[in-house]
């Protein structure tokens, strides 16, 4: 009867364990948002949801690779928010002009090493992103996976871009050796 005990208090850790990782992953619909309100507004709509100001305070760019249309706009400098902490830390990066219209939205997924975020949940939540921007853009303009354990290299990458007249998307992930993981989107319209 002791062993019987024992092993079903093993079973429901083990269930619970495993659901606290779903309890503590935000739906991908709440953290992209694909519309482009002014920047006054997203401001406005991150301080309402407790995400701190990580700006650096001076302008910086991300490589025409990631947004090809960076030297097509005067940008001012870039507002950084860091959502709070759930499985992830989530970084928002907002490019925007001096009329205050955003161009670019430039998130990035990483650990929370409070939680020691496992590297399923970034292959869980990399498909959801992908489902998520297929359902709403439509299917991947293209898609290019590498296999880490095939691969010569440290680290790979796998990459999804889509691109409509309304909304343009581009969804990579790091996976490396040592465990590294990381998740990035730029959202765009131009």
């Amino acid at each position: 009867m002791n062993q019987r005990f024992s092993l079903l208090l093993i079973i429901s850790f083990l269930l619970h364990g495993c659901s606290v990782y779903k309890d503590k992953t935000i739906k991908v619909e709440k953290e992209i948002n694909l519309e482009f309100p002014k920047i006054s507004e997203i401001k406005k709509e991150e301080i309402s949801e407790k995400s701190k100001d990580k700006s650096l305070g001076y302008f910086w760019q991300v490589s025409e690779g990631i947004y090809p249309y960076f030297d097509h706009h005067k940008f001012e400098n870039p507002i950084s928010y860091e959502r709070p902490a759930n499985n992830f830390v989530l970084k928002v990066d907002y490019f925007f002009n001096a009329e205050g219209d955003v161009k670019l939205k430039f998130y990035e997924w990483n650990y929370n090493e409070k939680i020691e975020t496992p590297r399923e949940i970034f292959t869980d939540k990399f498909e959801e992103i992908k489902l998520f921007l297929s359902e709403k853009i439509g299917n991947p303009a293209s898609i290019k996976s590498e296999d880490l354990k095939k691969s010569t290299e440290e680290t790979v990458r796998d990459d999804i871009k889509w691109k409509s007249k309304n909304l343009n998307a581009y969804l990579f992930r790091f996976k490396g050796r040592g465990g590294f993981d990381q998740i990035r989107l730029a959202l765009y319209k131009d």
